[in-house]
């Protein structure tokens, strides 16, 4: 159990299962994973000292790093994140990625005396893994194998006890369908093909059981600043900090509609004891910050209202993102009605019908997308397939669109799908849909192989090669949201950061999951009066820009890019969730809505008891960053002979620079970009970061003063760099 050694925020121990010998040890946290903070950080640490980059990712020699950080489990909100380290089996060059689970078996596993689980190995027959604080076994999984999630987590539940949390992989994983996830029984998921990974080491799921409790150095201190956030700090959903329904207090009322949606007359009207009126939340009362976040409301108008029964949320979040519906249309095609989804697939539902559907209301006029995504989200739950945050919609839908889905298919085989239910608009097209996906069937397969396979398989990265004659990564179409040639889409890029967020967008190996760009331009706080003067006293003059009414690319927009590109890795090693930190706005006109960039310190500094900056912490993250950066260029060297980040990591597609033909770029009202500006962007982006400009690969001198000398010789051994 945790709490020994006298040790603050780390448990102190890493678990390690190997599932080909049965062996299951423990080793000690700290000292080797503290420069690395927890999380992200250790994962990468564990990845580079242990497994060949070269390394089949779904072979014996693959691992799964499973990791919280030192604030999880610590009573710092928002800190129910569990970070998951391997490589892909789906993106260009198949490196290190991370899958992201919130829920509560982040805090189960902590709890249980765990900073991180390392999953080596492989079984022969179907197993679990069930930690019931230091009793740790390999269970006979062969009566779960082959279920769904849903049936998995509730027949695992049911077999532990109620008070153990549960996470499983569905058919997807079970197949080895790369795009596949690992869900719990709440329906958090952790994606990037983490399925298809514990797919082929034969595990079904983990069991978890924390009885203990993690030590705090400044117990008092970190439930004053806990208040404050809540009181002061913290907003809706996307941290969005003044709210779209007018309220008594409020100076301002979001514009655009934001996703803090609760207020007088926005109800839960499915709520177990009757409707539930979310009223005023007021800053100032930490007990109205759950009644913020009504994102179906955002989603999908007033509707929604109408299925609600309450929101639910991550271990240690006030906020409550979860939307939880019961919806009745849904029984009519003798499906599933509850719904538990914060942001896809829910509000996808009708990217996978494909042109010519009849897409029609079903109760309520504009209920469509909403009934849709409710059975696309219970669908993908069930299968634990993963949408590469949508590019399966969308490169299906262009896929069958341009023809090419059926050319690839036996006539058999094209027979053999209820295609009917798709032009119907019939919501159980949704489950089957993701049935063939997780089946791996013929080219619905292919599509679940990911972007970057589907595209080289199908010759869809180059014109020439394909029946329809276009590139899929450079095509504007309005659906395409590649944001580089790697086979992973945008995630809050140009459209809602400039230059910045572009930037920070190309440096992962899939999407980035950066928020803390968005969380601000999207706020809803009106521009000139607080988004402005609030970023610029943080970042410097001309660090943002207006929606739609870009600037040239400058020094300030850099480091607010590299700010957030450090801050992701913070999130993801400390482990905090990304969607609400950091606090740069506030929502109290008392402070001028100005946030505090300090307060991630703070708190670190009070659960640790030593004592933390933000400088310090971003140093730590910096190493973190050049470590990924470092495994980026090894993979790409050694699987695709590229000895060039900039040139084949980091390259942008044409659309971005195409599109809105009857722009240019930077002129009022287009999010238009200007390729020059960006290659310009780049230069300012590697120098901050000690990279090379003309490669994009970290220079000796900067891993050296990370103590990341190992890695500068890696590189020199490639004759990456000198």
């Amino acid at each position: 159990m945790s709490v020994k050694n006298g040790i603050n925020g780390w448990a102190g121990s890493v678990l390690r299962i190997n599932l080909t010998t049965g062996s299951i040890t423990t080793e000690d946290t700290l000292p080797k994973y503290k420069p690395y903070i927890g999380g992200m950080g250790l994962g990468y640490k564990v990845i580079w000292d242990e497994v060949p980059l070269t390394a089949d990712p779904l072979g014996p020699e693959a691992k799964a790093v499973f990791a919280v950080g030192p604030l999880t489990a610590s009573g710092v909100p928002c800190s129910g994140r569990w970070n998951v380290s391997f490589l892909s089996c789906w993106s260009k060059g198949y490196s290190i990625i991370d899958a992201h689970m919130g829920g509560h078996i982040a805090h189960a596993f902590k709890y249980a005396g765990y900073d991180a689980l390392i999953l080596e190995g492989q079984s022969d027959k179907p197993v679990y893994i069930k930690i019931d604080d230091d009793k740790v076994t390999i269970e006979d999984a062969a009566h779960v194998w082959g279920k769904g999630t849903f049936e998995a987590n509730a027949t695992l539940t049911k077999e532990a006890g109620a008070e153990f949390d549960v996470a499983s992989i569905g058919l997807a994983g079970e197949n080895l369908v790369p795009y596949s996830t690992m869900i719990t029984s709440f329906g958090n998921s952790g994606g990037a093909g983490l399925g298809a990974l514990l797919g082929s080491k034969k595990v079904k799921a983990l069991v978890v059981r924390g009885t203990g409790a993690v030590k705090i150095a400044r117990p008092l201190e970190v439930k004053l600043l806990s208040n404050y956030m809540i009181k002061d700090l913290v907003g809706g959903n996307n941290n969005h900090n003044v709210p779209t329904q007018p309220q008594s207090w409020s100076e301002y009322t979001a514009m655009p509609a934001n996703r803090w949606q609760g207020g007088p007359g926005v109800t839960w009207d499915k709520a177990p004891n009757g409707p539930i009126d979310t009223e005023e939340q007021k800053p100032g009362n930490v007990n109205v910050a759950a009644m913020r976040c009504q994102k179906g409301v955002f989603d999908f108008g007033a509707v929604a209202e109408k299925y609600t029964v309450k929101v639910g949320g991550c271990s240690s979040c006030p906020v409550r993102c979860y939307q939880e519906y019961d919806m009745d249309p849904l029984a009519d095609y003798d499906l599933p009605t509850h719904v538990s989804n914060t942001c896809m697939p829910i509000i996808s539902g009708k990217s996978i019908f494909a042109n010519g559907s009849n897409i029609h209301d079903f109760v309520d006029e504009g209920d469509a997308g909403m009934v849709l995504g409710g059975a696309l989200s219970r669908a993908q739950d069930e299968y634990g397939v993963w949408c590469n945050y949508g590019n399966l919609y969308s490169d299906f839908t262009r896929a069958y669109n341009d023809g090419i889905l059926k050319e690839h298919m036996t006539e058999e085989e094209w027979n053999s799908v209820n295609w009917q239910l798709m032009l119907d608009g019939d919501p159980r097209w949704a489950f089957e849909f993701m049935r063939l996906c997780a089946e791996n069937f013929s080219a619905f397969g292919v599509i679940a192989s990911g972007s970057y396979n589907m595209y080289k398989t199908w010759g869809l990265d180059d014109a020439t090669k394909n029946s329809a004659g276009k590139n899929y990564y450079d095509e504007v179409n309005g659906k395409n949201t590649n944001v580089s040639y790697n086979g992973y889409p945008k995630h809050h890029a140009s459209e809602d950061a400039w230059q910045s967020g572009l930037l920070f967008n190309t440096l992962y190996n899939r999407d980035c999951m950066i928020h803390h760009l968005t969380n601000v331009c999207r706020s809803g706080s009106p521009y000139e009066e607080v988004i402005k003067p609030v970023m610029e006293s943080f970042f410097g003059e001309g660090c943002v820009d207006a929606p739609k009414a870009y600037t040239p690319i400058n020094e300030n927009k850099v480091k607010l890019a590299k700010w957030a590109f450090l801050g992701k890795q913070w999130h993801d090693s400390s482990t905090l969730c990304n969607w609400m930190y950091p606090m740069t706005l506030s929502i109290a006109p008392y402070r001028g809505y100005k946030g505090d960039l300090d307060l991630d310190a703070k708190y670190m500094s009070a659960v640790v008891g030593e004592e933390y900056t933000r400088e310090s912490i971003e140093f730590d993250c910096e190493r973190i960053s050049h470590l990924l950066r470092t495994m980026t260029a090894v993979s790409f060297n050694q699987r695709l002979g590229s000895t060039n980040l900039r040139k084949d990591h980091d390259a942008y597609p044409a659309w971005l620079f195409d599109k809105e033909p009857d722009f240019k770029a930077f002129e009022q009202g287009t999010v238009k970009m200007d390729r020059e500006d960006m290659e310009k962007g780049l230069d300012m982006l590697y120098t901050m970061m000690g990279w090379d400009v003309e490669t994009g690969i970290p220079t000796r001198e900067t891993l050296e003063k990370f103590d990341l000398k190992d890695c500068a010789d890696k590189l020199a051994e490639l004759g990456l760099i000198k």
